[in-house]
């Protein structure tokens, strides 16, 4: 089999299912836009906020170790533990939302404080699938996937048209149809992945969920106060920015900020998606993946070199033609934070090695100074040139740094041999098992 074809053959499956699952929801939201209220939307976006940050700690962290081990039966254990981390946190955090919203009335929405019910469900149903995901990638599944986020794409968006017909504009359909796109994922991925639940059962054992647990404990403890830091990450300039220069600017820093993280997230996943278990892969067979490494930069540095120097140079005038000219100020911050993006689209895919090499810690370290950076370099713009370009400038500096050290450091790893990989207490699960 030639495996360059055989990579990019299942990049373009990963990404053709990523592209079409953001692209239904984009038609349809003239007509969703027209059923919900601004009210609506921003109910929803502060639930679904909440919900972000609890599965930012759920089993997606343990779903690592699924790709990690070599062992069939060993990655079923871990989805094991996956799903029982998940069951375990969605039932804390329906209790703690009940206490919370019900006993001790803490809410802001009043007669709509039921929209909370449903975050425990997308907790539960976007950890279980995301176990699911996560084995079907370590089988090379690919066409499952892709075809599981069209699906889910396809139910949420057409769920939440539907459910305003039917009944009236509310927030909590909003959030419904999410869920139900995720529990209709589930029955999916449920039916097409036969060779994982048919015996998962036979692999359920107190002491292998105490094993692996353990053994995956650095992504429980510091990949998910990573995505944490990374969920700030994403919100604090617009919080730094409201407060510094007011709501008109932020505005549009979000609306660009919107355009371009949007689809440099469709792009990076697709290729994150593939690039996980070929760099596994090549990691298990040659000790080493710098060979896959440098292949997949090369890809990505070559299909985004010539779109980022047209937006460097053109994004104000297109902002302005493409959306009006009350929107060129979007162009000119895109302009600002083009570098930035740029490194954040070719880095991105490639930091995976950080958790083959189990170095969960440093990366933990570089998201808590990333989080201080934002803060330094929004303010220190402000406070000593009180110019929002400035402010934006120091911000892509500051950022573009980080993604090339990124980048190097995940360089000299991927050539760095690692012969523990997937091998720790593997000795111990077969004695159990035997």
């Amino acid at each position: 089999m030639n495996i360059k074809s055989d990579y990019f053959k299942h990049i373009t499956i990963v990404f053709s299912g990523t592209a079409m699952a953001q692209i239904i929801p984009i038609l349809l939201s003239p007509i969703i836009s027209r059923l919900y209220t601004p009210v609506d939307f921003g109910i929803y976006s502060f639930v679904m906020s909440i919900g972000i940050c609890i599965t930012a700690i759920t089993a997606s962290q343990y779903n690592h170790g699924i790709m990690l081990e070599k062992e069939i039966q060993n990655a079923k254990q871990v989805v094991v533990v996956s799903l029982v981390v998940t069951i375990l946190i969605s039932t804390i955090a329906l209790i703690a939302l009940v206490i919370t919203v019900f006993g001790f009335r803490i809410t802001s929405f009043g007669e709509i404080k039921y929209v909370y019910i449903l975050l425990p469900l997308y907790v539960l149903f976007t950890g279980v699938n995301s176990s699911f995901s996560f084995w079907n990638n370590r089988n090379k599944q690919y066409k499952v996937i892709s075809k599981g986020r069209v699906v889910s794409a396809v139910i949420t968006s057409g769920s939440q048209v539907l459910m305003a017909f039917i009944f009236r504009d509310s927030p909590f359909f909003l959030l419904f149809g999410l869920v139900f796109g995720q529990f209709c994922l589930f029955i999916y991925m449920f039916f097409s992945t036969p060779d994982l639940y048919k015996d998962l059962l036979k692999n359920f054992s107190f002491f292998g969920i105490k094993l692996y647990g353990i053994k995956y404990k650095n992504f429980f403890i510091y990949t998910s106060f990573s995505d944490l830091l990374n969920i700030l990450l994403m919100q604090l300039p617009v919080f730094i920015l409201t407060k510094l220069v007011g709501s008109a600017h932020t505005g549009q820093f979000a609306f660009s900020n919107r355009l371009l993280a949007i689809p440099i997230s469709f792009f990076s996943s697709s290729v994150g998606e593939v690039f996980k278990q070929h760099a596994i892969d090549e990691y298990t067979k040659n000790g080493a993946c710098s060979e896959i490494f440098i292949k997949t930069f090369k890809g990505l540095f070559l299909f985004s070199i010539f779109p980022f120097i047209i937006l460097f140079i053109f994004a104000s005038d297109i902002f302005a033609f493409v959306f009006g000219e009350v929107w060129r100020e979007a162009g000119v911050f895109t302009r600002i934070m083009t570098p930035m993006f740029f490194f954040r689209f070719t880095v991105s895919p490639l930091t995976y090695i950080y958790y083959i090499n189990e170095r969960q810690i440093e990366d933990f370290i570089l998201h808590i100074l990333m989080l201080v950076l934002i803060v330094c370099s929004l303010y220190f713009g402000y406070y000593w040139f009180k110019d929002v370009n400035i402010m934006l400038l120091i911000y892509s500096i500051c950022f573009s740094g980080i993604y090339i050290y990124y980048f190097v450091r995940s360089y000299f790893l991927s050539k760095r041999i690692n012969n523990n990989l997937g091998n720790t207490n593997e000795n111990k699960w077969e004695t159990l098992q035997n």
